[in-house]
């Protein structure tokens, strides 16, 4: 067996009819046709742009969350200790003014709203020259003072129907309490 020729003509057939020229109509079509698929293609790679650059972002601004959440708790960790030993440390020594200051002004009050009340205070017996002092500047005379118990060291001051008790050692418990409010917040 012979292997067959190609024929060359049979593909040329093909080619043979002529092409129909393109009218102004079908040019417009064409445009028309491939700018309606070029804007849809482009939207839907502008779209899935999009959603993987806001998936992107939710991304980074996750981790950044999750970092300031560890430096919050690394910064609090550190921290807390250091202010409750400046709370232990000052606290006490700066007791003893404050009380003298507040006393000094809630005395001053009662002189000057409350002139003929019969005044009362209890404090320890190592509180009451600073007392003494706080009566003699506010010029409050005929106060009674009273001792409370040793180790007490509050002051109550008692005016007609009213008390009013003085606890320096309460702010210290305070502001730790407040402390440790803040360190295990989230």
């Amino acid at each position: 067996m012979r292997p067959a020729a190609l024929r060359l003509d049979s593909f040329a057939a093909a080619q043979a009819r002529p092409a129909r020229p393109m009218t102004a109509a079908d040019v417009e079509a064409a445009f028309h046709r491939g700018h309606e698929q070029g804007l849809t293609e482009g939207r839907e790679r502008s779209l899935d742009a999009l959603t993987r650059a806001l998936e992107d972002m939710r991304q980074d601004m996750l981790a950044t969350r999750q970092a300031e959440a560890a430096l919050r708790r690394e910064i609090s960790a550190g921290l807390a200790p250091v202010l409750q030993a400046i709370v232990a440390l000052l606290a006490p020594r700066s007791e003893r003014e404050r009380l003298r200051d507040a006393l000094a002004a809630e005395i001053a009050r009662l002189v000057e709203h409350a002139p003929d009340c019969r005044l009362i205070l209890r404090c320890p017996a190592d509180l009451q020259p600073d007392l003494a002092d706080c009566l003699d500047r506010a010029g409050f005379a005929g106060a009674r003072v009273e001792e409370l118990p040793a180790g007490a060291r509050m002051v109550e001051l008692l005016c007609s129907q009213g008390r009013i008790a003085f606890d320096p050692a309460r702010v210290a418990t305070d502001l730790t309490a407040i402390i440790d409010d803040i360190m295990t917040e989230e």
